[in-house]
């Protein structure tokens, strides 16, 4: 993907933001748009990103939720090495690298409600950033299904997932180049 198709995707995500905020997601019920790019390129585009979204603002406020921050929070907590040696001599019966993908999942699902849920100006959008962190416990979908699962009637604004990877076909993309994944709710770019 060359550089023009990246900033191209950045540019129609906000021009669905800017005219069609009520209506992102809605053919498939739930209000998220994945925009896709290139692993690559990921500073240059969260710059990028940051950068344009700013020219929302007063009337649509982007809140980012930092993926990685996260992630890193809760492997902290647990303590690598803790982690490495459950994933190493699993009990039987567990799955140590899906219960950490269940904790990291859960985690940026409540921090997005909490996001959603303060009144701070504009209409309210969450841009979920630096999602390679879930890799390999779990992926982008993982967290809109937690999201819609649980939370639809508190998303009260359309959750922006920035994925790196490439589009597949028109309505899967693969996540770090390493595992397709099915958006079956939500816009695709």
């Amino acid at each position: 993907m060359s550089i023009v198709d990246w900033r191209w995707k950045i540019s129609e995500a906000l021009e669905r933001l800017r005219t069609r905020y009520e209506f992102i997601g809605r053919k498939t019920g739930a209000p998220f748009l994945a925009v896709v790019y290139p692993s690559e390129v990921e500073s240059a585009f969260l710059k990028e990103w940051r950068t344009q979204c700013a020219t929302l603002h007063p009337d649509i406020d982007v809140r980012p939720v930092n993926v990685l921050e996260i992630t890193q929070r809760i492997v902290t907590e647990l303590g690598a090495d803790n982690i490495v040696g459950s994933m190493d001599d699993p009990m039987p019966g567990s799955d140590p690298q899906a219960e950490l993908g269940e904790l990291w999942v859960s985690a940026i699902a409540e921090s997005v409600t909490n996001r959603l849920s303060h009144a701070d100006g504009g209409k309210p959008v969450v841009s979920l950033e630096r999602l390679a962190a879930l890799y390999p416990a779990a992926g982008p979908r993982d967290v809109m299904q937690r999201l819609w699962d649980s939370s639809q009637s508190v998303l009260n604004g359309p959750v922006v997932a920035l994925i790196p990877g490439h589009v597949v076909a028109s309505r899967t993309y693969s996540f770090v180049g390493k595992r397709d994944e099915f958006m079956y709710r939500g816009d695709l770019l």
